[in-house]
């Protein structure tokens, strides 16, 4: 009886690793992320913790490297800032000692200036801005990349580069 309750015991948690691994093959996550999924999904929570612990042992769920994919995605793609990266990870699960260190690494590696990321993500924002007066397409850029979680230097600098006029938020 207890071979078989073993036996019982390891094949749940086998089933749980199979639609573990099935989420990751789908898309990337994080840790607490995956936990959080497997659990909402009805899985119990000890053969979850059972399932994610083989998974990290066999190098599948490493918090770190989701990290760093997910920085390099996001700076690069959508234009984000390294705050709006770390919140997202940090929702996402992700502890902040660790999205900090993925974070720098991947703007060093790749030789991401954040300035030339806010100028590249306010030029491509003020194309659907260019027919609006310029008050009004400077207040609306300002806000555009303060939502991606630049600071207002950057911001000011940003607009000043793409509008060639001078931001004018010097209440800001």
């Amino acid at each position: 009886a207890a071979v078989a309750e073993a036996v019982a015991r390891e094949a749940a948690v086998l089933a749980t690793y199979d639609r573990a691994v099935t989420m990751l093959a789908f898309r990337a996550r994080a840790r607490s992320e995956l936990r959080r999924s497997l659990i909402r999904k009805g899985e119990p929570a000890e053969q979850v913790d059972a399932a994610l612990e083989r998974l990290a042992a066999a190098g599948l769920l490493d918090d770190a490297a989701f990290a760093r994919q997910f920085a390099r995605a996001r700076s690069g793609g959508t234009g984000a800032s390294k705050r709006r990266i770390q919140q997202e990870l940090q929702r996402r699960g992700v502890a902040r000692d660790v999205t900090d260190g993925a974070i720098a690494e991947v703007y060093e590696e790749e030789e991401i200036d954040e300035g030339e990321v806010a100028e590249r993500a306010a030029r491509k924002k003020l194309r659907s801005l260019a027919g609006l007066d310029p008050a009004v397409r400077t207040r609306r850029l300002y806000a555009f990349l303060a939502r991606r979680g630049y600071d207002s230097a950057d911001i000011r600098r940003a607009i000043e580069v793409v509008t060639g006029e001078d931001a004018g938020f010097d209440s800001v």
